[in-house]
């Protein structure tokens, strides 16, 4: 294919992209940058993106992620009051690392939410890539609690997670999110440094 055809190809995409992607889209990229630099207002738009994302999955059979949407917009507002709150003094949250074991445990923990989610999407729905959109919606409900508490290496699980649904989004041919999940992998490799510096330069906290 030429350069000319694939050019195209994309053009015709986006022209197609539905007024709900873009939203989700802007919503969305807002969210992942503001929480880069740990602004609290990133949960705002996290739940208006998610809002409009259980709508536009499920039209695609991404059931699974439908409901993982749903979960955000309840965790964002949970995420919310965490940053401003959820200190030991009721103040702002600090940024926190996390030990091996205790990373293993959150890789345990979202195995196990994935085989009964693979199993039931693949067994008892029409659920397109059932068991990869169960392990994108399981460690993404580890990893969004790792967020709202603010644990570094939560941006490690995202970029694995947003690499992944690349590919998901890609193949439902909605193409928008799947560049939209392209630049997500980015930010949270930013994300991750800019996370690690900030934990570096104040008072080391770990679990």
């Amino acid at each position: 294919m030429h350069l000319s055809d694939i050019s195209a190809s994309v053009i015709s995409a986006v022209k197609a992209t539905s007024i709900t992607e873009w939203l989700i889209f802007i919503t969305a990229l807002a969210y992942v940058l503001l929480a880069a630099i740990e602004s609290t207002w990133c949960w705002l738009f996290g739940i208006i993106s998610s809002a409009l994302s259980v709508y536009l999955c499920y039209s695609g059979q991404l059931f699974l992620e439908s409901g993982l949407n749903i979960f955000y917009v309840i965790i964002g507002a949970y995420g919310w009051y965490q940053w401003l709150y959820g200190s030991a003094s009721k103040t702002e949250l600090p940024v926190v690392s996390s030990s091996l074991k205790k990373n293993l445990f959150f890789i345990f923990i979202g195995l196990l939410i994935w085989i009964p989610f693979g199993y039931t999407a693949h067994r008892f729905s029409t659920q397109a890539m059932p068991y990869l959109d169960a392990f994108i919606t399981s460690f993404s409900i580890v990893a969004t609690w790792m967020t709202a508490k603010k644990i570094l290496e939560n941006w490690l699980y995202w970029i694995v997670i947003d690499a992944l649904a690349v590919f998901l989004y890609g193949y439902r041919e909605f193409y928008l999110i799947a560049l939209l999940y392209i630049i997500y992998t980015i930010l949270a490799l930013a994300g991750y440094i800019a996370w690690r510096k900030k934990l570096n330069t104040s008072s080391a906290s770990h679990l």
